[in-house]
């Protein structure tokens, strides 16, 4: 680790120097303000002298067309002035800067008639006439005076497209990171970055879908954020996928001195109830309470100012939140943070400037995945710090070039320990509910990181180009307890016995990237377009695993060599749009883009070549000991394999998987147009039409097999009072059709493609006259069709979802909704399908007496309720399936979910100074929403069919204090 930071140290020194060597790849943690100066005339002055002063301070000289460009904001508020001999000096302030947006600020001089300044308070537009993205920017304003669960997918939340896995009330789903889609895009595809780095979890996704890429490597101090920006869309060629994309943009130092605390505290006592006795006593909860939150409390500080005044700032946070949370079953999950942050600023000279950042978190849970299905026993105790360094240069080249340059390593790694150690085996009833213990995993998933980007501006041209290298290894490795006899009850005594083997994989992923834009403004038009490069490539690391007492003859010790480029992907993107300003006072504006996007590559997507893969075989037993468990002698190993997975019996050394040469990245196209309009100071409303087609999706069918190898061998038919009747046929794939080792190969899946239609409209208001708003709806529909079903699909057997053993399977349904089974994070069984309708608005109003009112609002369409049947036998030798009974995966949902929250907070000022005393109240409906159902008509019992499994936690309400200055 010292090896690390001295290097990190170094890379810091140099990065100012490296700034202007090469183009690097763009940020989108910084804001800009394009400046333009009139005469009294209305022409454009040349030569003025405009000062910036702010977070950060900068002098320019307005070039021949009246114009000043200051590039690499950090978001804050800054005050702009203007002078000129012979005109009188002009002071704009409070001109808001936002991340990845441009404020445009005209300012008029009039001829000298006296010595004052002119002293102008800035109405920052509500309309960016150049942004090419649909993006929604969340100011620290609304962060930390809204009723908010304190977290980033909290936030996102709140923007229209963009839906959950989970309902978080006061806090109750923070400890875990929420599964989240927007606009028909891959959840593999969202993107997170801090101050402008990338720290997308590049970790496990095809080979274990529970720990998918796409999430974050970290948990944060929501205090530490100056601001949030979530895009969803748009031709801007620095977006690298069509999945959500958050840029966090943490606090900085400046001349001023400013800093904070806070305490937020919640108990049951500060909680009501809203579950029915009748459904308490069917889940056995003695407490007659449900899900509900056993104890909250957060608290930190965070301080900030200059080292050396006008040279040198600093900025530094610390912060603990303890999230303590009771289910259905009373079961207790447990988590803590720690969060620590760092940052320095120096300035060299107007020109240079140079930052340093630490972030670390570390989480600790006891309890993870505690619920209905889970005891105790069975969950899992979690431990993981994660660390972040960055180094940053930038450069300012007079009025024409702008750049920066950063580098970055993140140091993450984390283990699941299951609470029931590892002496026993464990399995699962037939009500679907685990017993003594679980398996354990850990995971190590390092990150390097340099980029940077540049702007160049040429009359009416401004060029923007960039490039950037990432590293991402992976080395996971996952353990079964005991003898790794898995015994699933069917039938009790009865069982299905998997027998399964350790699991090691170890990956390195790297990425390169560049782009070229250039953005033509034409009085009222302006247009854009753009280029994206991306080079992805996956290799095997060499590593080995032990076989399993008992069965080494097919489950055998292994080694796997290392190959490089089992992975490798190039793409080339296009993206193109425009914007027109109508009328002559610009308050209307029409846009249209269009945008081709790469899908981003799993890091660990290589280890799907590898003999070591997730094995599994199966086997019938009877428990002749009454002890729930399978023992060795309790198998009947004379009726032979009843199914397998990951190897192959007859050769079991061998790899069983391969890779299409020919594969390619999965690329979505979108087409937006839209309008933005500036109703009033700070108001503005937008709408946005999108219309994206997805093609060449990732797709692993049995090597060697197509539709026509399986025969419908019955038909699965009955009744049930939620589906009604139902007869669906069952198919199995042909003895001699079987490839060795049940191999798959990975490539993309032909005669298919998915499409988004979707409609968004938002209002903004920001701050002023006493009050602010946000309000989002949108309507999404996204789909699957079937363009050549004898080759797009391979198993006419339907399912509810693909999974893990079957990733060829799903609904299959022409035209059908398109869903993801949220199985990880803490969640299980959640089938999320696009909301038809979406609703989110919050707001805040400053009445009297420093007593404000605030209020947030979510209601979406509720998730799909796929009812299905496991452990079927068709006759497939691969084994037993899972079976839809359902028409379609969403011809039935669960009901609409509202989470309506309230703020009355009182504060008292103290010159710049101010204490604020908050009230919040989470789900004021106490609405007890169900959230999750058992689906599986196999099992029985309390977690039996139909029954709930998990609702909303009740109305709970938070006490805040803090202090600001």
């Amino acid at each position: 680790m010292n090896h690390r930071i001295r290097t990190m140290a170094a890379a810091a020194a140099c990065v100012a120097a490296l700034a202007w060597v090469a183009p690097v790849r763009a940020q989108v943690s910084t804001g800009r303000v394009d400046v333009a100066i009139e005469g009294p005339a209305g022409g454009r002055l040349a030569g003025v002298n405009v000062q910036l002063d702010g977070p950060v301070a900068q002098t320019q000289i307005a070039d021949e067309h009246g114009q000043a460009h200051f590039l690499n904001l950090p978001v804050g508020t800054y005050t702009i002035k203007a002078t000129l001999p012979g005109f009188t000096p002009s002071t704009s302030s409070n001109v808001q800067v936002l991340s990845g947006a441009s404020t445009p600020l005209t300012i008029k001089l009039a001829v000298a008639g006296a010595p004052e300044t002119v002293n102008v308070i800035a109405v920052t537009p509500a309309v960016d006439l150049k942004r090419e993205t649909t993006t929604t920017n969340v100011t620290l304003e609304e962060l930390g005076n809204l009723p908010l669960a304190r977290d980033p997918w909290v936030v996102m939340e709140t923007v229209p497209t963009v839906y959950m896995d989970r309902v978080n009330v006061g806090g109750s789903e923070s400890g875990q990171q929420s599964n989240y889609n927007a606009k028909g895009a891959q959840a593999t595809d969202n993107t997170w970055s801090l101050d402008g780095v990338p720290v997308t979890d590049m970790g496990d996704s095809v080979v274990r879908p529970n720990h998918a890429t796409g999430s974050s490597s970290f948990y944060y101090d929501f205090d530490s954020f100056q601001e949030m920006a979530v895009t969803t869309g748009g031709a801007d060629a620095q977006n690298p996928t069509p999945g959500v994309q958050l840029s966090m943009v943490l606090k900085t130092g400046i001349n001023t001195p400013h800093g904070g605390a806070r305490l937020y505290f919640e108990n049951q006592k500060l909680q009501g109830v809203n579950i029915s006795p009748e459904l308490a006593a069917a889940l056995g909860d003695a407490s007659g309470k449900g899900n509900r939150t056993d104890k909250y409390d957060d608290y930190g500080f965070d301080l900030g100012g200059p080292f050396l005044k006008d040279r040198v700032w600093v900025w530094g946070a610390m912060a603990r939140t303890t999230n303590n949370l009771l289910t259905l079953t009373s079961a207790s999950d447990n988590t803590q943070f720690k969060n620590t942050a760092f940052k320095a600023d120096g300035k060299l000279n107007n020109a240079v400037r140079g930052n340093f950042t630490y972030y670390e978190n570390n989480k600790t849970k006891d309890g993870r995945d505690a619920g209905p299905t889970r005891p105790p026993e069975t969950t899992w105790n979690q431990t993981g710090p994660a660390k972040y360094y960055k180094g940053e240069g930038t450069f300012v080249g007079g009025t024409s070039l702008a750049a920066s340059a950063k580098v970055a390593y993140v140091d993450a790694a984390f283990q699941l320990v299951p609470a029931g150690g590892l002496g026993r085996d464990y399995y699962i009833d037939d009500g679907g509910v685990v017993h003594n213990s679980y398996y354990q995993y850990q995971s190590t998933r390092p990150q390097r990181y340099i980029g940077g980007d540049a702007s160049y501006f040429a009359g009416r041209h401004e060029m923007k180009f960039g490039a950037g290298w990432r590293r991402t290894p992976v080395d996971t490795q996952q353990i079964w307890p005991a003898s790794h006899l898995i015994a699933t009850w069917d039938q009790y005594p009865n069982m299905l016995v998997q027998v399964a083997r350790d699991y090691r994989s170890a990956t390195d992923a790297r990425y390169v990237n560049g782009y070229v834009t250039d953005t033509v403004s034409l009085n009222r038009l302006t247009v854009n377009g753009g280029i994206r490069f991306d080079h992805q490539k996956s290799s095997l690391s060499a590593a080995s695993v032990t076989g399993v007492t008992g069965f080494e003859t097919i489950l055998p010790t292994l080694d796997t060599p290392a190959v490089d480029g089992v992975y490798v992907w190039n793409s080339l993107t296009p993206r193109a749009g425009f914007t027109l300003a109508v009328g002559d006072a610009q308050k209307t504006v029409v846009r249209g883009s269009y945008a081709m996007f790469a899908s981003q590559l799993t890091g660990s997507q290589a280890a799907f070549v590898s003999p070591i893969q997730y094995s599994y075989a199966y086997y019938n037993a009877v428990d002749r000991n009454s002890d729930g468990i399978a023992q060795l002698s309790e198998i009947l190993i004379n009726q032979g394999l009843q199914g397998y997975s990951g190897f192959d019996p007859k050769n079991p050394r061998a790899a069983v998987n391969r890779v299409d040469p020919d594969g390619k990245a999965p690329v979505t196209h979108e087409w937006l147009v839209g309008f933005d309009r500036e109703l009033g100071p700070q108001f503005a409303l937008s709408g946005t039409f999108t219309y994206r087609r997805m093609l060449d999706l990732p797709w692993t069918p049995l090597i060697g097999v197509t539709q026509a190898s399986y025969t419908q061998t019955t038909t699965l038919s009955g009744s049930l009072p939620e589906v009604g009747a139902f007869s669906v046929p069952l198919y199995a794939l042909s003895p001699s059709a079987v490839p060795p080792g049940g191999g798959k190969v990975a490539t993309h899946r032909p005669g298919y493609h998915q499409r988004y239609l979707g409609f968004e409209l938002s209002a903004t208001k920001r701050m002023s006259s006493r009050w602010m708003a946000r309000f989002g709806f949108s309507s999404n529909d996204w789909r699957e069709y079937f363009d050549d079903p004898s080759k797009a699909i391979l198993d006419p057997t339907r399912a509810p979802a693909a999974s893990s053993s079957w990733p060829f399977a799903g609904p299959q349904v022409n035209g059908g909704a398109v869903v993801r089974s949220s199985t990880g994070s803490g969640k299980s069984g959640i089938y999320m399908v696009a909301p038809k309708y979406q609703i989110v608005a919050n707001g805040l109003y400053e009445a009297f007496w420093g007593v404000n009112v605030g209020a947030s609002l979510v209601t979406r369409q509720g998730f799909a309720e796929p009812f299905f049947q496991s452990n079927v036998l068709t006759g497939d030798p691969l084994g037993r399936k899972t079976v839809l009974l359902a028409p379609a995966v969403d011809a039935f949902r669960l009901p609409a979910v509202t989470s309506l929250d309230g703020r009355l907070e009182k504060r008292f000022r103290f010159g710049s100074a101010q204490i604020a005393l908050d009230f919040d109240v989470f789900n004021l409906l106490n609405a007890g929403t169900v959230l999750g159902r058992q689906y599986d008509a196999r099992l029985t019992g309390a977690t039996g069919f139909n029954e709930v499994l998990e609702i909303m936690n009740p109305r709970i309400a938070r006490l805040g204090l803090r202090f600001t200055f």
